[in-house]
């Protein structure tokens, strides 16, 4: 092109179009070493041209104005106007793009950033947004001289039922429990999931402690409320703890701990229920930690002992077996019941290393028992949902048993109703497997949790452990009579044996022979006694009975 610009019009002539065009091209598809080379170049030749022919040393002719020109000045129009076309088409293209990425990447985040203070499951600020939540509270409450209150909710039988049904039937209940919740605060407060089944409820500009009140009285009577999960019913109860910033603190981890120490009292006291913080709740906190401490040193050191109590056949009237029961030899404190160290144990995971133990102490005492030619008796061993849920509770007891060389016929093993909830393969192949054993199964405590009859079937069950509460007053009690009466003639026809737990009389023992009861334990016959005087008071009784 600078060739047809030298030899016909210069700097009038139509080649001179094209330079833009060149440029543009080299702009595209080259790098911008050669973009600017080709700039130097044509700026050169067009300079170097028009110098010439202002000196005369060189004149190009001027074009004449012809058809072919304009059809020639045409062509590159066009030919420039596609390059730019195209050019302005990319660049579009590359816009769009851009903007598509920059949209796709604040909306990852804006995931990110909701991922991080949001709980997945249930949708709730999560701890992190609860401490930022409490921040812009305290900020605003400082500016407007207000207070602000923050409740500690923790779910007081979850883990029963999460354990039980699986995590599934827990997520669920989560959620729905989450969204009972959400409905009950103003838009100014806050529901926080802080843990596990554990939430926190952020409530600023409050002036009445008689509302906080009032709102701790709905949370329990929503979480209350019946949760439906595969056609079964189930209520979940709540501990409450509340501490506010007039009087407890300034600090959100202040406040969390003042309250986690009322809740965990409110849950010492029975549980559905609140308390407002006062200093002598932070010592009842402190008594949960050293309780564990204790119990981890008592595993240790063997400072646990089992007593055993007799089991009665009531139209025998022979022990044929007893139910191992453990207690606490505190070296400083005494002994001390499972009611004041087992909730411990279970809420610290403790409860597999201690049931561990126990199961072991039984066996061993049932292998020597048949040794000494004391009877075949059995030994009743209450085991927990946790030891349950360990994958090797079968290999555990199968290797007990054949340490001590007892026949699993000689092991019975108690359980809660709850525990059957779980309608899972492992505990059923657990089960399955611990039955070809040998070993029994019982329900402890029937009639007061979550009874099933098609789980008595589906698990093998073969005993059935009437809580003592029916049984305390059933001289004097025609409703407990009746449903005692019921039980004992359902598990017949279950073709299953029953067990009268809490016998105090001996007009109750008349009462439960009629009525077909086959084994009885209570305060009538023995309380839960030592080794030495179990073994004395097998022998004398069956001596006496025989």
């Amino acid at each position: 092109m600078i060739q047809f610009m030298w030899r016909y019009g210069g700097l009038y002539d139509e080649s001179v179009l094209v330079f833009p065009c060149i440029l543009i091209m080299a702009a595209m598809v080259g790098s911008k070493a050669v973009f600017i080379r080709l700039l130097v170049i044509i700026s050169l030749s067009i300079g170097l041209n028009g110098w010439v022919n202002k000196e005369a040393w060189y004149s190009n002719s001027t074009p004449i104005i012809s058809l072919d020109n304009a059809f020639i000045i045409l062509l590159i129009l066009y030919l420039t106007s596609y390059f730019i076309w195209i050019l302005i088409y990319d660049f579009k293209r590359l816009v769009d793009k851009l903007h598509i990425e920059n949209n796709n990447a604040l909306e990852s985040k804006q995931e990110v950033e909701n991922l991080l203070h949001h709980d997945v499951l249930t949708g709730l600020p999560n701890r992190i947004m609860a401490k930022e939540l409490f921040q812009k509270a305290s900020s605003k409450a400082n500016r407007t001289n207000q207070k602000i209150y923050l409740m500690f909710i923790n779910l007081d039988n979850f883990k029963v039922i999460n354990d039980a049904l699986g995590h599934q039937a827990g997520d669920a209940l989560l959620v729905e429990l989450s969204q009972r919740m959400f409905q009950l605060v103003q838009t100014h407060d806050s529901v926080c999931r802080y843990t596990g089944d554990e939430f926190i409820v952020i409530m600023e500009s409050i002036e009445s402690e008689e509302y906080v009140a009032s709102l701790a009285h709905h949370f329990i009577e929503q979480i209350q409320k019946p949760f439906y999960y595969l056609n079964n019913e189930f209520i979940c109860g709540s501990s409450i703890g509340i501490s506010t910033t007039s009087t407890d603190g300034n600090e959100f981890e202040t406040l969390i701990k003042y309250s986690d120490a009322a809740m965990h009292y409110s849950k010492s006291q029975g549980g559905n229920s609140f308390h407002f913080y006062n200093k002598e709740m932070n010592i009842h906190g402190h008594d949960y930690l050293n309780v564990v401490s204790d119990l981890r040193k008592a595993i240790v050191e063997e400072q646990f002992v089992l007593m055993y109590q007799p089991k009665i056949n009531i139209k025998q009237n022979r022990v044929t077996g007893a139910e191992a029961l453990i207690r606490w030899e505190h070296p400083q404190k005494g002994l001390i019941f499972p009611d004041n160290f087992i909730p411990q144990a279970e809420k610290s995971g403790l409860i597999v290393e201690i049931g561990e133990w126990a199961l072991e102490q039984a066996c061993k005492q049932c292998k020597q028992w048949l040794n000494e030619g004391l009877g075949e008796l059995t030994v009743a061993v209450n085991v927990s949902s946790k030891q349950l849920a360990k994958k090797d509770f079968y290999a555990k007891v199968k290797s007990t048993l054949s340490r001590h060389k007892l026949d699993g016929e000689y092991l019975e093993l108690e359980m809660t109703e709850s525990l059957l909830i779980d309608n899972s393969d492992e505990l059923k192949l657990t089960l399955r497997n611990l039955h070809q054993l040998g070993v029994h199964f019982s329900i402890d405590d029937f009639g007061t949790g979550y009874s099933n009859l098609g789980y008595l079937k589906e698990f093998d069950i073969e005993y059935l452990k009437i809580d003592r509460s029916f049984i305390s007053d059933l001289a004097c009690n025609q409703k407990n009579k009746t449903l005692v009466k019921a039980i004992i003639q359902m598990a017949k026809g279950l073709e299953l044996e029953n067990v009268a737990e809490g016998v105090e009389d001996e007009q109750t023992v008349k009462i439960l022979k009629d009525l077909n009861c086959e084994i009885g334990q209570g305060y009538y016959w023995s309380k839960p006694i030592k080794v030495d005087e179990f073994e004395s008071f097998v022998t004398s009784f069956n001596a006496y009975t025989h």
